[in-house]
Parts: structure tokens; sequence; C-alpha cells
């Protein structure tokens, strides 16, 4: 966990939040604005508790802007541009140790939270995502909300290993709660009852399969990174199953 100075904001993740939810600060309107791209940083203050920011008010709140890019980004496939936050300094021929491993840090912790967390609490979700031999560092970082570095070089062995399954990586975990919440928001803003039960059911599918095709992507209207489920080896030695028509009526996405 990224630690603040001063007893100023720590920033934890970021991640997506409702888009109806209002930032925490206020905005050069002196208004709390909302997040219309349903992202957000969140920040913990003193004392624990968690609040939504948005990408200029968190940069204004943490003691430095590059303090930011060292936390789990959780919506990094999203069709959304990232907001450009400073520049980082050009590589030098020996790279900082303590970047690294603040890279390795924050690779270490979306992957465990993904496995552990946001995608094992998708509803019906197959049992293989959550990893009993995550148990004991999961439960470590809920109640410290930190990794020592020797657990961080386990957990990425872990999500590298040949043994996890391609499906099971961190790329494609990513597309998987990516695509899981924006399907909830079209469930819940959807007035169409043939539609919640086509988007359900697509639902249902990703929980039991860890993928969704380009045709069941367009189907439902879900936009996400143009690279969204594509990484090396999802699909198993063959390649991704052609494209579905758009008409969902006719039951051809499954």
């Amino acid at each position: 966990m990224t630690q603040a100075h001063d007893g100023g904001w720590i920033p934890v993740r970021k991640d997506f939040v409702d888009p109806a939810t209002r930032c925490h600060a206020r905005g050069a309107s002196r208004r709390h604005h909302g997040f219309p791209a349903g992202q957000a940083y969140i920040l913990r203050d003193g004392a624990g508790h968690e609040y939504p920011f948005g990408d200029d008010c968190a940069r204004a709140a943490v003691p430095h802007p590059g303090l930011l890019r060292q936390v789990p980004d959780y919506t990094e496939r999203d069709v959304v541009p990232r907001t450009a936050l400073p520049e980082v300094a050009p590589p030098s021929r020996r790279r900082d140790p303590a970047q690294a491993q603040a890279a390795e840090r924050a690779a270490a912790i979306r992957y465990l939270v993904l496995r552990m967390e946001k995608v094992a609490a998708v509803p019906r979700v197959q049992p293989t995502v959550r990893f009993p031999a995550l148990e004991g560092v999961y439960e470590q970082y809920q109640r410290t909300g930190d990794i020592g570095m020797a657990q961080v070089r386990r957990i990425l062995a872990i999500e590298r290993s040949p043994s996890t399954p391609p499906r099971l990586r961190a790329t494609n975990l990513l597309d998987v709660y990516t695509a899981h919440i924006k399907l909830e928001w079209l469930i819940a803003g959807s007035n169409s009852v043939d539609n919640i039960r086509f988007l359900r059911s697509l639902h249902d599918w990703l929980a039991r399969h860890l993928v969704l095709t380009t045709g069941q992507l367009a189907a439902a209207g879900i936009e996400m990174h143009p690279q969204a489920f594509t990484a090396p080896g999802i699909w198993g030695p063959g390649t991704e199953p052609a494209p579905a028509s758009p008409g969902y009526a006719s039951g051809s996405l499954f």
C-alpha cells in the first residue's frame, strides 16, 4: 500500500464506480462532480475510510501525483482512455529499484484481489477462480492493506506459472471483471424484459466460461478495450469463434 505523507490521503486503487456516484472533493465549480465514465481513484483517509475522487481531484489530494501510478488499476481494460497523469521520468539505464518494486506490488495486489475477491464474487462464477493457495496472503492483505515482497514474488509466480490456465491470468481476469461491471450497469439501466433476460444469460455465460466473443460484446452493447478477450491461450489451440449476429433473439450467441 502506498503510504501518504503528513497524514494526508492514501491512494488505494483505481476502480469502477457507479456513474451516479459523486466525487468526495469539490471541483473548480465548488460542486461535487460525478463520474460519467464510471471510473474513480479510491483514496483512504487517516481513519481508514475510502472515498472516490476524480482524476484532477485525486492529483490535488495526494502529496505527489506520481503516487497514483503506484496503485492497482482495475479499469485498464475499459474503452475509456485514462486521463493523462504527469509523465514519469524517462527510463534510465539503471531502473529505480523502488519504482520496480512499486510496479510489482501493484501487479501482485491486483491479481490477488481479482482472483480472490472481484472475479470470485461474480454470481455463479466457476469455482476455479478462487485459489486456496492464496487464502492466507489474501486474509493478511485484508487485515493490513499491504503485502511483503516475498508474497509479491509468490503471487506473480502463480500468475505466470504454466500450470495457471490462460483464462485465470491477470489480463483475462481484468477483461472478465470489466465485462461483469458493464453487464451489471446495462441490466440496471434496461427497461426491456427481453433485453434483461438476454443480458443475464450473457452474464451467466461469462461466469461459467470467463470469456466473451466479439459478437457477444457487440450484441450486448458492451464497450471495452479493443483487445478484450484476446489474451494468448484463452481460446485454446484454435482461434476465437466467429462473431455472432447482433440479433440476440436467434440464440446464436451461445
